[in-house]
């Protein structure tokens, strides 16, 4: 990375900012999972529009996460996450003056093309700030995450219990956080020393040939913790409150809570572990609790509905984190934009679809119903995760032994640390 001259240099307060805009990205991304209830209440419409709304935002974010990348190389950092940030206002007047559903979906599209962004500049910015502490950032990234939904999902699932203008100051209490940040970013120097210099290319999605077992676990693995994470950001919330016959939102907030704040203590946790290894324990424990959760919304007791949720969080987080470090780390260097724009193409795809069917199947028989069949449905898919890494493992086994004769072979293996 080229060095920053000393007038580019960015001011100390760079990275905490940043930090800061990553949570409120997430948080923005939570606000309205607690209201849908409210909302569908209002306007009175069926479980299927509250996943179209959710997959909305999911298909243009991941639009925003192969093209943002590309613009900040070429723009800069700054300039594309100053128009984040407006895209968040915007998205968040639209909530404040929403007259029907489809203003929902238009302001859910504006905040996930503006989360989309953050996601990936915002990330990229911490890098430039301070490439020193990458491995921190990336701890640090995955922290403000989990800690922004859930202090938005709580904040706004308490203030909608109240009834006191829950429709209204959340998205208040939001936007005056992104006014903050829009004015630091206004004063921020430009923190990507090469900016201008990059060719405006976007990647093309593409997995190079040598690390496709590896890819394959890895998105099988990611894809079913977040069809999970899907369905608890849309339905699940009213699904849990009906089934431990709790009025009001605010169990739906401790629901989202309980799932990120325990992804966010396993993924620290797990992270000096080996990736691979963490990945499989993920997956085989989100398997089984997937399963339990059917028995545990079944008793109706809402202390232990939340436990599983809870535990359900815990292995969701190491699932994903760490199928998403055994690929990283495995990347070839010039590769890592298209092998990345594929793994969310196919992440987000998993984001989406599961939930679409699950809504299309609550409407069509209830969400007692099709509730089970999806927890069945990604346990089989979390286990097939498992299933795969255990053959195609085996092969790259083999394959290292015959070629560990090699001084090379030996320097490249680097299954022991992944």
């Amino acid at each position: 990375m080229q060095a920053l001259t000393p007038g580019r240099r960015p001011q100390s307060w760079s990275y905490a900012t940043l930090l800061v805009l990553l949570m409120l990205g997430q948080a923005t991304s939570a606000i309205p999972s607690p209201l849908y209830s409210l909302y569908a209440e209002k306007w009175d419409y069926p479980p299927l529009l509250t996943t179209v709304i959710f997959a909305a935002y999911g298909a243009v974010a991941v639009v925003a996460l192969l093209v943002s990348g590309a613009l900040s190389d070429r723009y800069g950092r700054r300039p594309v996450l100053l128009v984040a940030v407006l895209l968040l206002l915007a998205g968040l007047a639209v909530f404040v003056l929403a007259a029907g559903p489809g203003y929902l979906v238009v302001a859910r599209m504006l905040n996930g093309v503006g989360i989309g962004a953050i996601v990936v500049v915002g990330g990229a910015a911490l890098l430039d700030v301070n490439p020193e502490r990458a491995a921190r950032s990336g701890t640090l990234t995955a922290i403000a995450f989990n800690v922004g939904i859930a202090v938005a999902a709580l904040g706004t699932a308490a203030l909608a219990q109240t009834g006191f203008h829950p429709l209204f100051l959340p998205y208040l209490a939001d936007a005056l956080i992104a006014l903050v940040l829009l004015v630091l970013l206004l004063v921020m120097r430009e923190p990507h020393p090469s900016a201008g210099a990059a060719p405006l290319g976007i990647p093309r999605p593409q997995v190079p040939e040598e690390i496709r077992g590896r890819f394959l676990f890895s998105v099988i693995g990611a894809g079913a913790a977040w069809a999970v994470l899907g369905v608890c950001f849309s339905l699940e919330p009213s699904i849990a409150a009906h089934a431990a016959h709790v009025d009001g939102p605010f169990f739906g907030g401790v629901v989202i809570a309980a799932v990120t704040l325990t992804a966010a203590a396993t993924q620290v946790a797990s992270a000096r572990y080996p990736a691979r290894t963490v990945a499989l324990v993920g997956d085989t424990a989100l398997a089984v609790l997937m399963l339990a959760g059917v028995g545990a919304f079944a008793t109706g007791d809402a202390t232990v509905i939340i436990a599983t949720i809870a535990l359900q969080g815990g292995a969701y987080g190491l699932a994903f984190g760490g199928s998403l470090r055994h690929l990283t780390a495995h990347i070839p260097a010039e590769r890592r934009g298209a092998v990345m724009s594929m793994f969310y193409l196919l992440a987000y795809g998993a984001l989406i679809t599961p939930t679409l069917l699950v809504g299309i199947g609550a409407t069509v028989w209830g969400d007692t119903t099709i509730f089970p069949v999806f927890s069945v449905l990604a346990a089989v898919l979390c286990l097939s995760a498992v299933v795969v890494e255990r053959v195609l493992g085996r092969g790259d086994k083999r394959l290292r032994t015959t070629s560990a004769s090699t001084p090379t072979a030996e320097a490249l293996d680097v299954s022991n640390v992944d």
